[in-house]
């Protein structure tokens, strides 16, 4: 994609359509942050959003989506500190501008960064209000949202030390994540099954999946702090070359075996039975 968004970029600009450079800037930042230049991809955001607010303000879910993306490039940047001050802000006007479902869904956002920041108790209460607040609820984002807190929760469960909790939350959010008939969503649940793969002792396993995630996303995705880490842990337990073996055999899948590779079942079934 990468030359025909920087053709696309070139041609907006020679037209002068100011809305064109703005929507194809988001789409170069997404490349950026996937070729691990987080820099380029917050600045093309910043210029993304300095030419959208030509055209009026933002709804409140977009101010909020704006947020938590400029939230999450801060903390693949080791920003920590900027990027706590952005989330209470969002988190403090959330409630007077936004639905009940995008509140749930700030929830399930929030909690995932609350894991990343090792605040645990924080993403716990944060995790079970948006639980509580989705129980039933068949409107959108659900399947989504679904998806989301079941990763988070199990993101949440490897950090205590509960793989068997993990497992099962992994098999919910991935059953959610193939309702939603979103393929890159289910790379978000196969990075955190290639979490339980490494904690359980099976880095190989670990290596394919990340590999997989990598296919389903479209992308490798190397400033994801999580996938930093099991790919540095990774390395370590099996060596540089049969790291990157296992890694291109899920980079190689076809989407429809991705897809079934990175079932968590898999994986967890025979260890972790299901209560």
């Amino acid at each position: 994609m990468r030359a025909d968004v920087d053709a696309a970029l070139a041609c907006f600009r020679q037209a002068g359509d100011r809305w064109g450079q703005a929507t194809t800037l988001t789409m170069r930042a997404q490349l950026r942050q996937y070729d691990d230049d987080l820099d380029g991809a917050l600045a093309d955001l910043r210029e993304s959003w300095s030419l959208a607010d030509e055209f009026g303000r933002l709804s409140p879910a977009d101010e909020l989506f704006r947020d938590l993306r400029r939230i999450d490039l801060r903390l693949r940047r080791g920003d920590t500190g900027t990027a706590l001050a952005l989330l209470d802000s969002a988190r403090e006007r959330a409630p007077r501008v936004v639905s009940e479902e995008m509140l749930v869904l700030l929830d399930a956002l929030e909690a995932g960064f609350r894991v990343r920041l090792g605040d645990l108790d924080r993403a716990r209460e944060l995790l079970d209000d948006a639980e509580r607040a989705l129980r039933g609820e068949a409107t959108f984002p659900g399947d989504h949202v679904r998806t989301l807190l079941g990763n988070v929760r199990a993101s949440l469960c490897l950090e205590l030390g509960d793989p068997a909790g993990a497992a099962r939350s992994l098999t919910t959010a991935y059953a959610a994540a193939l309702a939603t008939r979103d393929v890159p969503i289910l790379a978000v649940v196969a990075v955190t099954t290639a979490a339980l793969a490494e904690a359980s002792g099976r880095p190989h396993e670990s290596a394919v999946l990340l590999g997989a995630a990598a296919r389903l996303r479209g992308a490798h995705d190397p400033t994801d702090p999580q996938v930093r880490e099991l790919t540095a842990r990774g390395r370590a337990a099996l060596g540089e070359e049969a790291f990157a073996a296992a890694y291109a055999t899920g980079r190689r899948l076809d989407r429809g075996a991705a897809t079934a590779e990175v079932d968590p079942a898999r994986y967890a079934a025979a260890r972790y039975p299901a209560r």
